[in-house]
């Protein structure tokens, strides 16, 4: 990892934080950077876009979708999965009360074969 990617990254996460519309703009160079820079920055980045998502849904299991590739990306460190159970809370609770899309989204088990 450069320094160069993690201040492009740091970058991009304080603007999207800031302004989750920016995310979309900005996700294909993000997620790039996310998979380099990875750690807590690249934890900050994906929340960051299920957070943009969640807003502005671009279909009805978007953010299903995300959330559960985040988690099954982080199955297997606890700390991770603790910072993300609010925001499967809030899809919830958003689901619940009609405004995000309530689907059930199938997923295979992608923890690794041993």
């Amino acid at each position: 990892m450069s320094r160069d990617a993690a201040s492009r990254l740091t970058a991009l996460i304080e603007r999207g934080e800031g302004d989750l519309e920016t995310i979309a703009m900005s996700r294909g160079e993000g997620d790039a950077l996310a998979i380099e820079v990875g750690g807590e920055l690249g934890l900050r980045w994906r929340i960051a876009v299920v957070r943009s998502v969640m807003k502005d849904p671009p279909d009805g299991d978007a953010v299903r979708e995300l959330y559960g590739e985040l988690v099954d990306r982080y199955r297997d460190d606890p700390d991770r999965l603790v910072l993300l159970k609010p925001i499967g809370d809030e899809i919830r609770r958003l689901e619940a009360a009609g405004l995000l899309p309530s689907v059930m989204v199938a997923r295979s088990d992608r923890r690794k074969k041993h």
